[in-house]
């Protein structure tokens, strides 16, 4: 009986001992995969890279650096959503709301560069959800629904609801910290926009005044013809005209306002560095 119980205790030492040379063979390859990770990502070969990472975290995947350079590699390679979906698993490793909520904002920031701004704005949604003052966050959303109401362009044509929500949201960003000077300048471009789209629209309403009291040249041999509601159009589009120049009027007084508020705000940003210097 002593006998077999010595081969039995025996025997589970060899088991146990097999145990930790299997783990200790794993966690071999998995640094092997890793290191060959790290080399492809220094020679900028990303993709093969993002392979061998993959291949380190399949056989561990509690390897936070990795899964950091995983999408690293990706984004570098023009993958986006791989980077993206790489990038969203450092949520489990997130241990404060802080941590997660800079996760979120890190993928946000690739697809607010990438496209599509759809995304974009879903992450950042992701953080307002942890902090609802989270002033980049929402200064990137502001910036998200600018972009989408052609400010950031000379050409794109002006989506005014879009401009709305830009505007407004960048008042929550400077209702939260007016100090910030970036808002202030962000919410000028919105509004230089939104002029030139209420000018545009007040031209159009003052030509179909003009056109609308201009009768038509009668054709040879008839009767010159008579537009009956030619008051009423006259009317709704000086109407038309005078609600776009109000418009106007009140986005040129706040821009004036936002360009006063950034120049006191960027002075307050410079007191405060040069106190921190001091100190």
């Amino acid at each position: 009986m002593k006998r077999l119980g010595s081969v039995g205790l025996m025997l589970g030492v060899l088991t146990l001992g097999g145990s930790f040379g299997c783990a200790d063979e794993k966690e071999e390859k998995a640094k092997e995969h890793r290191a060959k990770g790290s080399n492809f990502l220094i020679e900028k070969k990303y993709a093969e890279a993002a392979k061998e990472y993959d291949e380190s975290l399949k056989i561990d995947p509690n390897q936070e650096k990795v899964w950091e350079k995983k999408a690293f590699a990706h984004l570098q390679a023009g993958e986006t959503d791989l980077a993206a979906q790489t990038a969203l698993k450092l949520v489990d490793f997130a241990k404060t709301p802080e941590a997660k909520a800079d996760v979120y904002r890190n993928v946000a920031a690739m697809y607010a560069k990438n496209g599509p701004l759809d995304k974009a704005e879903q992450y950042f949604q992701e953080c307002l959800k942890i902090n609802p003052k989270d002033t980049d966050a929402l200064g990137w959303i502001a910036e998200v629904h600018s972009q989408r109401g052609g400010a950031r362009s000379m050409s794109a044509p002006a989506v005014p609801s879009e401009l709305e929500l830009a505007l407004k949201t960048y008042d929550q960003v400077i209702a939260i910290n007016p100090d910030l000077p970036n808002p202030y300048l962000n919410k000028r471009v919105v509004m230089f926009k939104y002029i030139e789209h209420e000018k545009a629209m007040m031209q159009a309403a003052d030509q179909e005044a003009a056109e609308a009291a201009t009768p038509a040249k009668p054709e040879k041999g008839k009767k010159p013809v008579v537009d009956p509601n030619a008051a009423e159009r006259i009317a709704a589009a000086k109407a038309s005209s005078a609600a776009h120049a109000k418009r106007i009027e009140e986005l040129t007084a706040q821009a004036n306002e936002a360009t006063k508020q950034f120049g006191e705000a960027t002075k307050r940003a410079k007191a405060a560095q040069a106190s921190g210097a001091t100190k």
